[in-house]
């Protein structure tokens, strides 16, 4: 078995030990590997004629299912980075006008954040552009392999959510 020089792990494509608990945890290290890589993110950001790094990216991610604005409390809380931070990169979208500001009606010393119309174009067009990428990588799957696939890693998201939920993992 061939070993990745950076983490020690089997190298993509190579087999790892024949157990399917190691098996798994080696493909879902390649596949995080993969997903994580800069090169991905510029990609799909060029295909969506969007200029926004990763951190502002998952932001307006965090921003966009929501039906009202959130507290900068809030988003730090989703986005798991503290607060400052936080508010150092919405005040960047803020400049893009991809997000506004509005005050928080419970407590005056605070504002909330909310996607813009623009904001919202942004996420649509890298939403579409990530959707077209995966067809492209899943030409070859049948419908029947992608649904099975689907079904089978939104079974095990679920179940990860859930144990980390169980152990109190914040």
């Amino acid at each position: 078995m061939t070993q990745d020089p950076e983490d020690g792990f089997p190298a993509a494509g190579e087999p790892g030990s024949g157990v399917p608990v190691d098996e798994l945890e080696s493909a879902l290290h390649t596949l995080f590997r993969v997903l994580k890589q800069a090169r991905l993110h510029g990609f799909l950001l060029n295909r969506s004629r969007t200029e926004i790094d990763r951190a502002g990216v998952e932001l307006l991610y965090v921003l966009y299912p929501q039906t009202t604005s959130l507290r900068l409390t809030e988003l730090a809380e989703q986005l798991r980075i503290d607060a400052p931070a936080v508010s150092r990169k919405a005040q960047q979208l803020e400049r893009c006008g991809l997000v506004g500001r509005d005050p928080d009606r419970e407590d005056g010393r605070a504002t909330r954040l909310r996607l813009t119309d623009p904001g919202r174009a942004v996420v649509d067009r890298i939403l579409a552009a990530r959707r077209d990428w995966l067809t492209e990588v899943l030409a070859d799957w049948s419908a029947a392999d992608q649904a099975e696939f689907a079904r089978m890693v939104r079974r095990f998201a679920g179940d990860v959510d859930r144990h980390l939920e169980e152990h109190d993992v914040p």
